[in-house]
């Protein structure tokens, strides 16, 4: 443990004392009571040698993601190295967490060649939306994202921007400058067996009609989340599409002289999803919960994505929940995946707020009462890691949790159930219920907005 865990941070005793005081002094001369000064917070002793620590170690940053300096973000920079950055969200629709993620894509692609930026989105989506980044054809954006995509969670203003700067960026570039969208996510079957047909429908290769048979029951039965399928028979039908995937393997060789080794490996993939999305929705269906499939493919499909581009950096668009370092049941969240499979060359930045409103399906009594614009306007928990940070008063900050940790005040609220507040795509207006203990292992960094403003959903 490093020294100032064990006994007072130089810094922060002076930071107490003369510099504090000094400051003090300093503004009321200056400005007297002027009214828009912060209100006074009165903090027990604990509390605010937790809230004067985090205020000297922080980065602060604006309240407007897309306004943050290249100054602002030279803490990426230690990052740069990795082969996978985790970036989190306290919910699916706080338009600051889609503008700051925008905002360090953009960063990471201009300062440290980042070149894939990997999404909680279904993958057969994505090809159509990367095929329209790769062409620079930022005038299709919009009518792609309303008729492929799946969630309404990505249907927005704010990543129309983000799609539409990839494009702009790629405009004049070689194929080997350019970045790529791509969805990681295992759900649907909408595209996929479609996609594999054409692909092998325009090769005619010999085994057409069992293709089609296996995957168009796919399809079909995906919607239905295999309802009707008993144990045996759906291994029976994995089975089949293992054996499918066997056979674009056996004519691996002349499938790839008649497309090319990228065609053939993407659409093996394809089919591989495939199988991930009917294994998802039969295991859910039947509530076998022990295996996380759906975390640990959208991890394989975020290794397999490194691969096809030839080791290229990833950055990862999901929720707090799929990045964390967290635990559950035997693989793990995603995030746990990728921290086993690519140990320190793995990182993640989640992101919290403590007030304000953001886009989600309402809920009453277990009734869904719409998405739309939802309301946080109570403070948040005492004594929870939201509210520490909100005594900061600052709009915006990023914070290295390690940092935090060597510290022995922080080290002792870290192992006192110290809970944080995050929530998915619906919400039931009952703050307490978004409430869970927060892990430092879970994340490398926090990116904090005091205040969230809801997502623009796409009309």
């Amino acid at each position: 443990m490093k020294l100032a865990a064990i006994i007072p941070n130089p810094k922060l005793t002076l930071a107490m004392n003369s510099k504090h005081l000094f400051l003090l002094l300093f503004s009321s001369l200056l400005l007297g009571s002027c009214s828009e000064d912060p209100p006074e917070l009165n903090l027990d002793p604990e509390t605010e040698i937790l809230v004067n620590i985090l205020k000297d170690e922080m980065n602060s940053l604006g309240k407007n993601p897309l306004s943050w300096s290249d100054k602002d973000l030279v803490f990426l920079d230690k990052l740069a190295g990795k082969s996978v950055i985790g970036l989190g969200e306290a919910t699916h629709g706080s338009a600051e967490f889609f503008d700051a993620k925008h905002r360090i894509f953009k960063y990471l692609v201009e300062k440290h060649g980042y070149k894939i930026f990997a999404f909680e989105a279904d993958f057969g989506e994505s090809l159509f939306i990367n095929e329209a980044v790769q062409k620079g054809n930022a005038s299709e954006i919009e009518g792609l994202m309303k008729s492929k995509m799946h969630f309404w969670t990505w249907k927005t203003e704010e990543v129309k921007e983000l799609l539409e700067w990839m494009c702009t960026y790629n405009q004049g570039k070689s194929d080997e400058e350019k970045v790529h969208y791509m969805g990681m996510d295992c759900q649907f079957n909408t595209f996929h067996p479609s996609l594999v047909m054409e692909y092998l429908n325009e090769l005619n290769v010999p085994f057409l009609n069992f293709a089609d048979s296996i995957l168009q029951l796919a399809e079909t039965e995906t919607q239905n989340n295999f309802e009707t399928f008993s144990p045996a028979s759906f291994n029976s039908y994995l089975e089949e599409l293992e054996a499918l995937q066997d056979s674009l393997t056996a004519h691996k060789l002349a499938l790839v002289a008649a497309s090319s080794e990228d065609d053939f490996q993407l659409h093996s993939r394809v089919l591989e999803i495939t199988r991930q999305v009917s294994e998802v929705r039969y295991y859910w269906q039947t509530q076998q919960y022990a295996t996380n499939y759906r975390d640990k493919y959208m991890a394989e499909n975020t290794l397999w994505l490194r691969d096809y581009f030839d080791g290229e950096k990833i950055v990862v668009w999901a929720h707090n929940g799929h990045i964390a370092d967290m635990e559950y049941g035997i693989t793990g969240m995603m995030g746990n995946y990728l921290s086993y499979a690519l140990a320190d060359d793995y990182c993640t930045l989640g992101f919290l707020f403590s007030q304000g409103s953001f886009t989600a399906v309402g809920t009453e009594d277990s009734q869904h009462s719409g998405l739309g614009v939802q309301v946080l306007d109570t403070i948040p928990k005492e004594n929870s890691l939201n509210a520490i940070m909100s005594y900061t008063q600052e709009p915006a900050f990023s914070i290295e949790i390690k940092r935090l940790q060597s510290y022995l005040n922080w080290f002792v609220a870290f192992n006192k159930d110290l809970q944080y507040f995050q929530m998915g795509a619906v919400y039931n207006n009952k703050p307490g219920d978004y409430y869970s203990t927060f892990d430092p292992f879970y994340f490398d960094y926090l990116i904090y907005f005091d205040k969230s403003t809801a997502s623009v959903l796409l009309e």
